[in-house]
């Protein structure tokens, strides 16, 4: 997939993806296979994110991918997405996972990079080749969706109406936690200048 030039700070894509309350207004589709309701917030010491129970491509898309090995069975429809701090952004499921690295050009300028992982060599033989471009196109519309989005984060934090936005106790956590990690290494830096 080609790297996508979005006109946003690298920051917001990383709470944009923190997060999982815009699927159903941002991500209809993705929504009607893994929805909001079924996910869960996901937070360590170096990353946070958010999970899904339900996730299943497959239904969708009709894919059917090798899996990893010690994959546990009753977790096949377990999906979890986590921004690595500062900026990678992963994603891993049954039959395969994402990492998108961030590459901040200008403060309101961003370029993702997308590798697409699959399970062994035998996912990379031809009769997978339908599921494999399924998986892709999949992920494309989701991050194609996401552009818009945070793209009108970034035109509406130079809004003279913003001043500021608030947590949600709930639905936040990941996100927030993100922002006490940024805060915290911009501070180390001010403190050893």
């Amino acid at each position: 997939m080609p790297a996508l030039n979005i006109n946003c700070n690298w920051k917001l894509a990383v709470e944009n993806y923190c997060e999982a309350y815009h699927l159903p207004w941002v991500h209809p589709s993705l929504n009607s296979y893994s929805r909001l309701e079924d996910h869960y917030n996901i937070i360590f010491d170096q990353f946070a994110g958010q999970g899904s129970h339900a996730y299943n491509l497959s239904d969708v898309a009709g894919t059917h991918l090798p899996i990893f090995p010690s994959w546990p069975q009753d977790r096949l429809r377990t999906a979890e997405y986590v921004a690595f701090f500062p900026n990678v952004l992963l994603g891993i499921q049954a039959d395969h996972a994402f990492a998108m690295m961030l590459e901040p050009i200008a403060p309101g300028k961003t370029v993702e990079h997308l590798r697409l992982f699959y399970v062994g060599d035998e996912a990379l033989d031809s009769r997978f080749e339908a599921a494999r471009d399924a998986v892709m196109q999949s992920w494309r519309v989701v991050f194609a969706e996401d552009i818009a989005s945070v793209e009108g984060m970034q035109k509406g934090r130079h809004s003279p109406g913003y001043g500021g936005g608030a947590f949600s106790p709930e639905m936040d956590l990941p996100t927030h936690f993100f922002h006490q990690w940024a805060a915290r290494q911009l501070l180390a830096c001010a403190q050893s200048v």
